[in-house]
């Protein structure tokens, strides 16, 4: 077993998206209002005025990246509070994300597996049949192909690579995952936390999918959601050069 940091310090996680598609008795519709009716003591049901990140998230370069996330495609049916936002998708899917800083994994889960725990309790989803757990990490001022154990030859090529998205996908035993670098992004003209002017930044985004579920038990399918957590977090650090990720100040258990 690979040991993997619990956390970094400061934390890089931009989009925490966990993405959960099921199938219920209840037709698209009525469903909005199925869920109001369980999740309104703890969110906020808003269709157009819907949780927008902080100025600097929004600039953080994620839309120049291939195979991006939209979180805004589609009827704008979003649950929120002050920590994490909910979006029920017309594919019969349910979007998860943090709304501001990322909460951690103790924490954000606690809030999905409540959430998706009482939506399987009281019927209103039937099976699980796909769930994809996908993280953005943002690093200002860093050249990521320097940073990780991921190389590629180009024969034409007669320097460096000024700026460049790459992407792979591959098989795990039952996880499809995607993997997308986004290397020295123009940025805005920024300052970071009031200290760093931010010239440029480099994404890594790590997508775990595991799809052709026929779950209709809650617990046997959170096991599956927290391995394809789990596989997201080992590619992400075993991604990493060791001298990088020693710098990024690591805390293990």
């Amino acid at each position: 077993m690979i040991r993997l940091p619990k956390k970094i310090t400061p934390a890089r996680i931009r989009e925490s998206i966990v993405q959960v598609f099921f199938s219920s008795d209840i037709p698209f519709e009525p469903l909005v209002g199925y869920l109001y009716n369980i999740l309104s003591n703890e969110f906020t049901l808003d269709y157009l005025n819907r949780p927008l990140p902080s100025p600097r998230q929004a600039a953080t370069g994620i839309a120049d990246l291939p195979g991006r996330f939209e979180i805004n495609i589609g009827p704008r049916h979003f649950f929120f509070n002050e920590e994490i936002k909910i979006q029920l998708q017309p594919d019969t899917s349910l979007i998860f994300n943090c709304v501001g800083d990322y909460l951690g994994w103790t924490q954000y889960s606690d809030y999905i597996k409540r959430i998706l725990s009482r939506l399987s309790e009281t019927g209103v989803i039937a099976r699980y049949h796909r769930v994809g757990v996908r993280y953005i990490s943002e690093f200002a001022n860093v050249d990521i192909l320097d940073k990780v154990n991921f190389t590629f030859n180009l024969s034409t090529l007669s320097g460096d690579p000024a700026s460049g998205n790459f992407r792979v996908e591959w098989h795990d035993k039952s996880h499809r995952i995607v993997l997308n670098l986004g290397t020295k992004l123009p940025q805005p003209p920024m300052l970071l936390h009031d200290i760093e002017k931010v010239d440029f930044i480099s994404l890594i985004d790590v997508d775990v999918i595991q799809q052709n579920l026929d779950q209709p038990d809650f617990n046997s399918f959170w096991d599956i959601l927290e391995k394809a957590h789990l596989k997201e977090k080992e590619v992400f650090f075993t991604l990493l050069r060791q001298d990088f990720l020693d710098s990024l100040n690591p805390e293990y258990e």
